[in-house]
């Protein structure tokens, strides 16, 4: 099988399409986190100025007596209301902290591998613990997979081993792409991954190979047993 057979190339525009409809999903999805962090910002800094005006209707009170009561009393309960509001909208707007666990890293790559392989030439090792689990779900782990081996499909073969790490006694999951020649993309697949990684607090890096060609690892944050 070469890379210009009807069927490879069948199989890499059907990787690619569903590679961009979860690209869409993922956009959404990260505007959306944006957005709530904006709100989540903007709501705090409303509610230091409700707090200015709860104080300076405290002092009016105080100095203007009785002539203004009813004035203050309104004052009062309107910036008792924006204060109940504002953080109501905060709490709503605040990021999820929990980290879900996904499934077992293995059988998900391997079953992505067999897809792949009617697309791209790869030669893969899966050197990791059938129990490695990390953050990320089936759907982002398939796709990072996927986006790796798209930002090198042009080349003549491509290298990856996966295998558990230890980094400063906590468990890491690695993905380390190698090819024989650079990727000749512009790097467009390797965005999905690259935000993937970042969300779990991954990382991602890029460096040369020993005798030519480049290498790639993606190193993701393993979840404890």
């Amino acid at each position: 099988m070469t890379r210009t057979d009807p069927g490879i190339t069948q199989a890499r525009l059907a990787l690619v399409q569903r590679q961009r409809r979860f690209e869409w999903a993922l956009a959404r999805e990260e505007h959306g986190r944006a957005a709530s962090r904006l709100v989540a910002g903007k709501t705090h800094d409303l509610l230091n100025l409700v707090q200015i005006v709860q104080l300076a209707t405290y002092e009016l009170g105080r100095r203007g007596g009785a002539a203004i009561q009813e004035f203050v009393d309104d004052l009062t309960r309107a910036a008792a209301d924006a204060t109940t509001s504002l953080r109501a909208l905060m709490e709503a707007a605040r990021p999820e902290t929990a980290v879900a666990r996904g499934p077992a890293v293995h059988a998900v790559l391997a079953r992505t591998l067999d897809a792949l392989r009617a697309a791209v030439v790869i030669d893969a090792q899966l050197a990791l613990a059938r129990t490695t689990t990390t953050a990320l779900d089936e759907e982002a782990l398939a796709h990072l997979l996927v986006g790796l081996a798209l930002d090198a499909a042009d080349a003549p073969r491509i290298e990856l081993l996966v295998h558990d790490r230890t980094i400063a006694g906590a468990p890491w999951l690695e993905l380390v792409r190698g090819t024989d020649v650079p990727a000749a993309g512009d790097g467009f697949e390797l965005r999905t991954v690259e935000l993937l990684a970042h969300r779990i607090g991954g990382e991602v890096a890029r460096s040369d190979r020993r005798g030519g060609g480049a290498a790639l690892v993606v190193a993701l944050p393993a979840l404890p047993a």
